[in-house]
């Protein structure tokens, strides 16, 4: 498939189950992010994490005391955590961002680590975005964490797979991520699909070396939004009723500057309350 606008909640699902399997040894050591959202989540009682996936954030969320709701719409990465979740206290929910209705809000809502970029048309974002603010209470913040865009973002060459690292999962396997980052292009004059909006195709390689000296290999291919700038999202929160109101570049609260992360905190805009 090279259309990612073809890209179904099943293909999705495929992607996730292959990647579920590694995601606690991939994205586990990462903390940086989760301290962020801890001194944003302070003072802050209810909390609501949009792509929840297995707890990474909302577990040190509820552990901290927080009454914390995370929603997703994939069932292999919900499994992956449920366990974890389970014992903090996360009240789980399964389903679309895109359309929810809990019928409660929330002090502090969040789209953690690139979690947006899983959005790929414009249409959806907006639609996530609103859902979002539907769920904010009154001075509630919605806090947006995505990659920065990269000045090889829309480069069409090939890329090799690049070695991202080698670790010991709890089996006592070595495994290996490998991952390269390919933009999907269109079938005109070989423009990406739509330069306003490019969308890349990342993949991820999983090589576990077992004791026998066997490796088993696993693939997951999937589609992201990428080059998504600091101006597009301010636009994308006017459209859905909401403003921007803080600005970094990274999880230690450095101002929009050159960090490798893009972090806006919003609230309900005036004209929609």
């Amino acid at each position: 498939m090279d259309d990612p606008l073809l890209w179904s909640p099943t293909d999705q699902e495929r992607a996730l189950r292959v990647i579920s399997r590694w995601y606690d040894l991939d994205f586990g050591p990462l903390t940086d992010d989760v301290a962020m959202i801890l001194e944003l989540a302070a003072g802050r009682e209810r909390v609501l994490e949009l792509g929840v996936g297995s707890g990474r954030i909302a577990v040190p969320l509820a552990r901290s005391g927080h009454h914390v709701t995370g929603v997703d719409s994939s069932e292999a990465m919900l499994e992956a955590g449920a366990r974890r979740m389970r014992e903090s206290g996360v009240n789980v929910v399964r389903g679309d961002l895109r359309c929810l209705n809990l019928d409660q809000q929330f002090d502090l809502v969040v789209f953690g680590l690139s979690t947006f970029q899983h959005l790929l048309r414009r249409e959806d974002q907006v639609a996530a975005l609103r859902s979002a603010r539907t769920h904010l209470a009154h001075s509630g913040r919605l806090v947006i964490d995505w990659t920065a865009p990269r000045s090889d973002d829309l480069d069409p060459s090939p890329r090799p797979f690049q070695v991202e690292w080698m670790r010991e999962s709890e089996d006592g396997h070595q495994v290996t991520k490998q991952a390269t980052q390919e933009l999907a292009l269109g079938r005109d004059c070989g423009s990406a699909l739509d330069r306003s909006s490019p969308v890349a195709w990342i993949t991820y390689q999983y090589d576990a070396l077992e004791e026998s000296g066997l490796v088993h290999r696993s693939l997951a291919r999937f589609p992201l939004r990428v080059n998504l700038s600091a101006g597009e999202m301010a636009g994308l929160l006017n459209q859905a009723g909401l403003q921007a109101v803080e600005w970094f570049s990274s999880w230690d609260f450095d101002r929009p500057g050159d960090g490798d992360r893009l972090i806006v905190m919003a609230v309900e805009a005036e004209e929609s309350t």
